[in-house]
Parts: C-alpha cells; structure tokens; sequence
C-alpha cells in the first residue's frame, strides 16, 4: 500500500495533541436522528441497537452510510462496544467499520479484514481498501492517544470483527503507524491468525520512548523570547507521557511500561511482519531499534542535554533492550534503505508536495520479521518521525502474504500456550497499575471478557484447522503442552485432522 509519509504521519502527530472536547463533540454529533435514513443493506448486516453485550450482540449500530468506490457503493458504519478497562470496569467505546461493495452485492459472502489500529483511519483512507474487497475497522472518536489508553479497546474490536458471518477468519490483517505501530505489534501478539502485520514507526520499548518524549519536551519548547520551539513535532507530541502516567501510574523505568511494549511479546508475534523506522525520527528514536543504526548527530543543532540513546535505567528481557537484540537472529531479516536523491524536507506548516517519489520496501520471504530502516541520517531538530518527505510502497509484501496464506509454522509453541492463557484467563505478561496514580498498586487488566476470550480463539483455532496440514500442526503442539495449559481438554479428538476439527466444533457450540 502505497502512502506520503508527511501527510499520513502528521496527521497522526496531530491526533496525538488531539483535545477530548473535540473527540466528544465528533461522537455527539452522531446522533442517529440527525442523519438521513440509514441503508437496508447495512442495517441488516448490523441489525442491533440495544445495549451491547460482552459477546452476544456485541455491536450497537449507532448510525450507518454509503460512500462511493470508483462508482460502485460501498458502507460506513459506526457502532458501540462494550469491554473491561485496565481496572477490570466496564468501558464503553465506539469504532467505525467499512464495509466492501462486495457485501452490498452479496451479503452471504466471506471478505478479508484490515484492522487499522490505534488511529482512526478515514474515508480517504479506507477507499483503496475497500477497492481491493477488503473490510475495515478501526477505532472511532477516541480523545486519547493510543498509548494513553488501554490495548483492549483495539482488541475488543478485533475480537468482535472476528465473529461476524461476513468476516473470513483466517484472512485478517493489521497495520497502524507511530502510536497505531505501537497497537498493531501489541495487538499482533495476541491475535490469532493473521495475515500480515504492518506495523510503521513503532515504539519497540514504550517505557524508554515515554520517558524520552516526557524528560524532552521542557528543552523542547519554544526558548525565551521566541514563539518556535526548539524541537516542534517532540514539542507537539510531548503530552503523550502524561497520558500514559494517568493510565498507568507506574514510573517509566517499571516493569508495567516493559510489559506495555512489543519488545515483551516478540515471541509471540508469529505472522508475517513488515517494520518500517526511519535513522532521522526524533519522536521514536532508533536507538531502541538497534545501536548499529544510530547515526550521530550534531550536538550543537540541539538543545543542551538533548540525549535518545537507551539508558541502563530501562529493564529489558532477558537484559535485551532493543528489537534486534531480543529478536533471535533466525526470525529477522534487516533492510538498511538509502532515499532517492533531491527529496524535500520535511517542516512545520504547508502542504506536502504532491508526487512524492516511493521507495518499494524490500522484505523476506524466510523470515517472519522484515525490518526495515530508512537510512536518512542523524536526528535533527526539525525532523518528525522523517527527515525527507518521501512514499512507502508495501504492496509487494501485502501480496506476497496473501499469496502464500496462514500457514502451519505461524502457530509455535509459545502462540499456542499465549491462547491457552487466554482461555485460562492469564495475561502473557502480568501487570501492575495504580490509575490516575491514586491508590494501593492493583492488578491490572489485560484481557477481554472471558466469553469474548473464549469466543476468538476458538473462531480463530478452527479456521487455522480447516487445512489438514495445520490441523495436524495444531494437534502435535497441543499435546507438547504443560497439563496446566490444556485448556481444552486432554486432547484434541484422536490427533487427526478431522478429529481435530470435530473436537474444536464441540468445544465452540459449548458456551
């Protein structure tokens, strides 16, 4: 998917300081009253507007729309949700779904989904998308930033998404950029199956990225005597740390902030991935990358103290504290990029000129991580999460993956044991939280519902199972698994494919 890093990231760099009074007034607006009478199509795809449930009826159709696709109508709906808070409380929250002109042609069919994490993606965005069949859900009308709220909101989504007749289950994908990067790794880890997963400038180690942009942004800001700031888009984004304080209310250097990033849940992180981070970002710094990329810059650019290079203060795993370090050598395959020549820089104000020149991202075809890193020189002031305004093409990996399909290896030992925990109501990596930094250290929440839990890995099992090969995959593992963790069941039928497949159908009609 082909996209100009300037217009998409700024727009996200925008969202990031977006006000909670202008998010309110948004979802406010959209009292279904107030729009024009809502399509049949849509309404009986998304019949229900009652009180959302934790799995059955999961969805309130709030208000419903088409839009045009190179002439053919597509659908837009915005629903509510109901799902648990880091506290465990009941949360509500809304998303808005795009629907392909293939459903209005023939409702009965199965089409892919893209889940656009994190940041709300909008009409513009999801017509390309929706040209190609796919379906898209992505988070609506949200006040905070997605580091300054919780996982699960994202990933209720994705769990209802994966239960929908129209949904195939074994055809969807995730792709999110800056903080949405973030949630498309956090939610990567735990979903299960995937397509591919597209993840663009990612925090890897959220607890040493907060506390840079927070320990930063007083030598950001605009000098004495001056209305520029020193370093504008980490001025801009600043705020993000404060947010992630009320949420957490844990310091930056605590295992909570660890557990809270993707360098905790590489291992299970199984699908085909495509990383993108730039040498040049100074709102994710590369260094959590890898040392070898940093490139040095001219201190004297800078504001005095300036320092992004990973401290000993950060708790690692394994005493690993950066994505190449934690990666095993044999699930990655890095991609150091040089940019065209003559490319404009990026700056504050203006519109990005059009016909920005693309660079088609290279990515392995043996390894499950491709990262790849725009090599655009040291950080500077100036820069946002780019130096130089340039494209991303992805479409060669995106159809690349759905080429080559889920296949058997995406399920290892450590993805089926994170399921099982699910199903057991255990969080892959425990965590403690004192919201709004009030109170007693409480557990925090880290799962969905336990029905809606349940509900997801056993759609997503079965789906993985309909192919005799991953089904005697999934049998092999199952039976390798602690006693503890055998969540369904001593075994699953009689070890065959079809034995397999009647036991998870057994295990699914129970509720």
């Amino acid at each position: 998917m082909r996209f100009t890093l300037p217009r998409r990231w700024m727009t996200m760099i925008g969202l990031m300081v977006a006000l909670s009074a202008s998010a309110h007034t948004l979802a406010e607006s959209l009292d279904p009253e107030t729009l024009l009478p809502e399509p049949e199509w849509l309404t009986r795809l998304f019949p229900y507007t009652g009180e959302p449930g934790r799995r059955e009826n999961r969805l309130r159709r709030i208000a419903s729309s088409e839009l045009d696709v190179n002439g053919r109508r597509a659908g837009s709906v915005i629903v509510e949700y109901r799902y648990p808070g880091i506290d465990g409380r009941d949360e509500i929250s809304r998303a808005r779904i795009f629907l392909p002109p293939e459903l209005r042609d023939d409702p009965t069919r199965r089409v892919p989904l893209i889940h656009n994490a994190g940041y709300e993606l909008d009409e513009n965005g999801a017509i390309g998308l929706l040209a190609k069949g796919y379906a898209v859900s992505t988070p609506h009308a949200q006040p905070l930033n997605p580091l300054g709220r919780s996982v699960i909101l994202d990933r209720a989504v994705l769990h209802a998404m994966r239960q929908l007749p129209f949904i195939d289950p074994l055809r969807i994908s995730i792709q999110g950029g800056s903080a949405g990067g973030w949630m498309t790794l956090m939610l990567a880890a735990d979903a299960f199956p995937l397509v591919w997963v597209k993840p663009d400038v990612p925090p890897i180690h959220w607890g040493y990225n907060a506390a840079f942009l927070g320990e930063h942004n007083a030598m950001a800001a605009s000098p004495p005597g001056s209305d520029q700031p020193r370093m504008p888009y980490l001025f801009m984004v600043g705020g993000i740390s404060e947010q992630t304080k009320a949420l957490y209310g844990m310091p930056f250097d605590s295992p909570t902030l660890l557990a809270m990033s993707p360098l905790a849940h590489l291992d299970t992180i199984t699908a085909p991935t495509l990383a993108t981070f730039s040498t040049a970002d100074i709102l994710v710094p590369i260094d959590q990358v890898g040392a070898d990329l940093v490139r040095p810059f001219d201190a004297k650019l800078l504001p005095e103290g300036f320092n992004p290079a990973m401290m000993e203060r950060f708790p690692g795993i394994k005493g690993k504290r950066t994505l190449l370090t934690a990666l095993p050598k044999d699930r990655y395959e890095l991609f150091v990029v040089p940019l065209p020549d003559d490319l404009p820089r990026v700056k504050i104000g203006g519109t990005p000129p059009a016909g920005a020149k693309p660079v088609v991202l290279p990515f392995s075809k043996r390894r499950v991580w491709s990262v790849v890193v725009i090599d655009e020189g040291p950080i500077e002031p100036g820069n946002a999460h780019t130096r130089y305004i340039f494209g991303m093409d992805h479409e060669p990996f995106r159809r690349w993956a759905e080429a080559q399909g889920v296949t058997a290896g995406q399920l290892t030992a450590p993805k089926l044991q994170r399921l099982m925990m699910r199903l057991l109501g255990e969080p892959w990596r425990p965590i403690r939280v004192r919201p709004g930094g009030k109170g007693a250290e409480i557990a925090g929440n880290m799962l969905d519902y336990p029905e809606a839990e349940r509900a997801d890995v056993l759609t997503g099992l079965r789906a993985f199972a309909e192919e005799d090969t991953r089904a005697r995959h999934l049998a092999k593992l199952y039976d390798r698994l602690p006693k503890r963790l055998k969540a369904l069941g001593e075994k699953l039928g009689d070890g065959t494919p079809e034995g397999v497949r009647a036991a998870l159908k057994g295990l699914a009609e129970r509720r």
